[in-house]
């Protein structure tokens, strides 16, 4: 074998390990990545799940019926009789 068919085969060796490190590398990245996006998916779960019980909480409290109740209890207030509901016209 000559210097020059040496030098090509050990290039080629060179070449096939730094391969071989550049796919185990990119791998590792990205199983790295696939495990954050488990990560992003649960924490999207969890805010979705948030966000629907907000909303129905929501919805709840703006209920008529429900501010009425609250007025009632919390406030003290009362809805007043047709006697002294006065209606302003512009």
């Amino acid at each position: 074998m000559g210097r020059w068919e040496f030098g090509g085969v050990a290039a080629l060796y060179v070449l096939v390990v730094v391969m071989a490190v550049m796919v185990v590398a990119n791998r590792h990245h990205a199983r790295q990545l696939f495990v954050e996006y488990q990560q992003l998916e649960k924490e999207r779960d969890v805010l979705n799940a948030s966000w629907s019980r907000l909303t129905l909480e929501r919805s709840t409290r703006l209920n008529q019926v429900y501010v009425e109740r609250r007025a009632k209890r919390e406030l003290g207030m009362n809805k007043p009789s047709s006697d002294n509901i006065r209606i302003i016209r512009e």
